[in-house]
């Protein structure tokens, strides 16, 4: 290849200086680059705000984009299309590389700059680029910062050439100058080969001329006028003074002996930005040896055509230290202008890096299709929201989720993050699913009954309610309840010959999936006998548990493996959400590919503005933080099957240490007056929001409410709403300061049950509360804070009547579910918000225990418990313990009302005769709030 071919670049060359482009794109690396490269340019460098221009900024890379995997990491799709700009530069000067022995050539990427202060990782980054490049002639860019001293003496020594960038200052040189050397002498001394190291530190020059003649400008003196424009070129002359100096004697000599390089200075940022100034000003001046120029276009363009050759780089050094002097008597440091200025380098190309990420999410959304938009409109909390946002950014909350940094929430750490990869981990499972469902299909089974609780079985339910079983599946009906008459229906509504039974636990210890697997095991054996009936079971859980050494110690079908590294609520993209779906016959692969998509638009690189889940974090974050908690979820259609899911994640994840988010589902909307300022409203649905929502959701945000709505274009885009909410939630749970990943508050309700059924065990009944007489049906039980009296009217309103803004009321059913129930809770619900102004939540026990029972015990103390027991109508037993469920559920109530007291909550317990005594139930809570209301004029 022929070199030197224009004049300029000839001469400039036998002054002993190079000249790189700072310029890529993927349409000029056939073109222009290579003309360039033939008339004497001798490298390229990028950075982020060159990319941004490039990707941005023209359809050259549109084809590319459409081509990739649609679910592929977004900063992932960015670096393939970086990589290949980069390698074909590299290809395309590789003969001058080879030509120079190595000595030229190059190709430069940047690490992303939002580790600039990171050395650790910067290491691990600069690595595996330089890795994937793949070319000898690439170099890796790390920011001068102390950090980035430290990544570029490692990555000296590991053998990886580097061109140091943003260095602004002496000081700042002088640190890379050391770390280069130091790296040198480890390589050296490792056996390395220094002569296969090269590094160039790019020196910035026009932004300091920028910066002092701001200074200079806000100056009365004249003299400060005369040194405008003056600053830049000083610096850089004493700069390559300083490399002079460092790169002789006998430090150098020693390692110049075994074939090391020195690291040539490098002037960057030679564009002028004073149109007063000479266009090839910071080019003329900075001529000398073993330099580099790197140019944009315009000024190369300016270079070519009447630049100067002779070396001057060199000359005028006094009269540079003269310019610092005087500098510094008007009050300007260089070596201060240079921190702040390296500063600000670092977060523009931080901002044109999430410009670009930003960029290539629009690009591709345009083109293939993007995931479904959340639209806020946030009113009275949009500056509470701001300053979550700015708080949670500022902290790199995104960034610390994903490398599973602990200091993100406390000294706790997280203890389960493991489903940030449990998308791309599901598409290795998804065949071992189909293959099971297939083969009980196959064997004559038409339905599937999950018996578990909380997270091990509410994805099962949500895709139960949200899609119909496919022609020939299997139907699949969820089993978390431990009353006797919701145990007993279950049971008496399936065909055991043609069900198959799917244990669910993570931790294979879960006391309500044990006695619902006894009970069972126990029908099926009485059906089809001992032998068989192992066949007719599943057991989902993790490795090693309890669960799984009996699963296969007695015998049954299959047992699939969970991901420990995934706790329970986060596990709908494990086995445990994917084994219900190859039974109903989904489509298994959409499903994980939206939790893909919406993944890839997740990442660590993504702006938290610009991010799916984290914004949502940060508006539920702040919303909470400025006193707006109650986060009432409104879903339509299929997207209604989501919400039971969403509270147990919101509430368990968040209520702890005396903070949470209060998740109101089943609520349904009201008129704007009679929500009280501690709502965030997020309506949810798959197509468009009914009209009627419609209209009272535009009501709310007209009063000031908050509102957020995630309308889906299919129900399988439920998919990427598992992974939005995981994201919002864990990040939510940083701006309030807890950890999201543990339940401490649950384990007190477990022990109280255990101490109870101890009990039982050893004096055959448990220790419950005397019972007040009943009124239809419905008796107060004389335990609780708010000293109940006989009347469960007087016992309510007594309880009622404690409340203070921003409360809430928590109705505790442990009774059957059933639309009796469901009518009569909905009913009472009303009440209290039409009368009260307060929110409400409604749980079945013991399920709620697994959900908002954490966020009653550990949340803000703004809880009014309502625990309601319903008596039964059959008591099956649990084989091999001794009692039956009716035992067991009233049991767990107790457990839940001794931790509720220990925790100094507001509560009455109420007991009802059974599912029919609801009714009158619901009516003692409508007489309680009228009169709890009528004091203070409300009606």
């Amino acid at each position: 290849m022929a070199q030197g071919r224009h004049p300029y670049l000839e001469r400039l060359l036998a002054a002993g200086q190079s000249v790189w482009y700072d310029n890529i794109r993927r349409g000029l690396v056939d073109t222009e680059l290579r003309e360039l490269v033939e008339a004497g340019v001798r490298g390229v460098t990028s950075n982020p705000t060159i990319f941004e221009r490039a990707i941005a900024g023209s359809d050259e890379y549109d084809a590319a984009i459409a081509a990739a995997d649609p679910a592929l990491p977004v900063a992932d799709l960015y670096e393939s299309l970086a990589l290949e700009d980069i390698r074909r530069a590299a290809d395309l000067l590789r003969g001058v590389y080879e030509g120079t022995g190595g000595a030229d050539g190059f190709v430069s990427l940047e690490v992303s700059p939002h580790l600039a202060r990171d050395a650790a990782a910067t290491v691990a980054e600069a690595v595996r680029l330089a890795q994937a490049v793949g070319r000898p002639n690439a170099m890796i860019k790390v920011p001068a910062t102390a950090e980035g001293a430290e990544a570029i003496r490692r990555l000296i020594a590991m053998g990886v050439s580097v061109n140091v960038t943003l260095i602004f200052s002496l000081a700042q040189y002088e640190r890379v100058i050391d770390a280069y050397l130091t790296g040198l002498e480890e390589l050296v001394a490792a056996g390395g080969a220094p002569a296969r190291v090269a590094s160039v530190a790019s020196f910035f020059v026009s932004r300091v001329d920028t910066a002092v003649d701001r200074a200079l400008g806000a100056l009365a003196a004249g003299e400060a006028r005369a040194l405008m424009g003056r600053a830049a070129v000083a610096n850089a002359k004493l700069a390559y003074a300083l490399f002079r100096r460092r790169f002789a004697g006998a430090r150098w000599e020693a390692l110049a002996g075994r074939g090391a390089r020195p690291q040539r200075p490098l002037w960057a940022s030679t564009g002028t930005k004073n149109p007063a100034y000479s266009d090839v000003v910071y080019v003329d001046n900075l001529v000398g040896p073993d330099s580099v120029n790197t140019m944009p276009p315009d000024t190369l363009r300016a270079a070519l055509d009447h630049g100067r050759t002779e070396v001057s780089v060199t000359e005028g050094l006094e009269e540079a230290q003269a310019v610092v002097r005087r500098l510094a008597d008007l009050g300007i440091d260089l070596e201060a202008v240079g921190e702040r200025l390296q500063e600000e380098g670092v977060r523009a190309f931080a901002d044109s890096f999430d410009r670009l990420m930003r960029a290539l999410r629009h690009t591709r959304a345009r083109l293939v299709g993007g995931v479904p938009e959340a639209r806020f409109q946030l009113g009275a909390v949009e500056e509470a929201v701001r300053a979550s946002a700015d708080s949670l950014a500022a902290a790199g909350a995104v960034r610390r989720l994903w490398a599973q940094d602990a200091s993100l929430y406390g000294p706790t750490a997280p203890a389960a993050t493991g489903w940030l990869r449990a998308p791309a981990r599901a598409l290795d499972r998804l065949e071992e699913m189909r293959r099971l469902a297939e083969e009980v299909r196959a064997e004559g089974y038409r339905e599937a009954l999950v018996l578990g609780m909380g997270g091990s079985s509410l994805t099962a339910e949500v895709l139960a309610r949200a899609f119909a079983p496919a022609p020939g599946a299997m139907g699949v009906r969820v089993l978390d309840s431990t009353h006797p008459d919701a145990v007993s229906a279950a049971f008496a509504a399936l065909d055991p010959a043609r069900t198959l039974f799917v244990v669910a636990s993570k931790s294979g210890t879960t006391t309500e999936a044990e006695a619902l697997y006894r009970r069972a095991r126990a029908e099926v054996e009485a059906r089809v006998g001992t032998a068989e009936a192992g066949r007719r079971f599943v057991a989902v859980t993790d490795p090693g548990t309890p669960l799984e050494r009996r699963a296969r110690e007695e015998g049954l079908r299959a047992v699939v493996t969970g991901d420990p590294d995934v706790g329970g609520r986060y596990s709908a993209l494990t086995p445990f959400g994917l084994l219900p779906a190859a039974l109903l016959g989904m489509d298994t692969e959409a499903l994980v590919g939206r939790a893909r998509r919406m993944l890839a638009d997740s990442g660590p690189e993504v702006p938290l503005d610009d991010h799916p889940g984290a914004y949502l974090g940060a508006v539920l974050g702040g919303a909470a933080l400025a006193g707006r908690d109650k986060v009432t979820i409104v879903a339509e259609g299929e997207a209604a099957a989501l919400a039971p899911w969403l509270e147990q994640l919101l509430a368990e994840s968040t209520g702890k240490g005396g903070r949470g988010l209060v998740p109101v589902v089943g609520e349904a909307l009201g008129d704007v007056d009679t929500y009280g300022p501690d709502r965030l409203f997020v309506a949810l649905a798959v197509g468009r929001l009914g009209e009627a929502t419609t209209r009272r959701l535009n009501a709310l945000e007209a009063a000031g409410h908050p509102v957020v709505r995630i309308e889906l274009a299919h129900a399988l885009d439920l998919g990427g709403e598992f992974v939005r909410w995981q994201v919002a939630t864990a990040v939510a749970a940083a701006a309030l300061g807890v950890d999201p990943f543990d339940q401490p508050d649950v384990q007190a309700s477990k022990e109280a049950t255990s101490a109870a059924l101890a009990a039982y065990r050893a004096r055959g009944r448990l220790d419950e509360p005397p019972l007040g007489p009943r009124r239809a049906g419905v008796a107060v039980a004389r335990a609780g804070a708010a000293a109940p009296e006989d009347d469960p009217e007087e016992a309510l309103a007594r309880l009622l009547s404690l409340a203070r803004p921003g409360d809430y009321v928590a109705l505790m059913a442990y009774a059957p579910p059933g639309e009796g129930t469901e009518a009569a809770a909905a009913r009472a619900r009303r009440a209290i918000r039409t009368h009260l102004g307060l929110a409400t939540t409604f749980g079945y026990g013991p399920r709620f225990l697994h959900s908002t029972g954490q966020l009653h015990k550990g949340g803000p103390g703004t809880v009014l418990a309502v625990q309601v027991v319903a008596g039964a109508r059959t008591d099956p037993e649990v084989p091999g313990w001794g009692m039956g469920f009716s035992a067991l559920v009233r049991a767990q109530a107790l457990g839940d009302l001794a931790a509720l007291e220990g925790r100094g909550r507001r509560l009455v317990r109420l007991e009802v005769e059974d599912e029919t005594a609801m009714a009158a139930l619901a009516e003692a809570v409508e007489r309680a709030t009228r009169r709890v209301a009528a004091p203070a004029g409300r009606t």
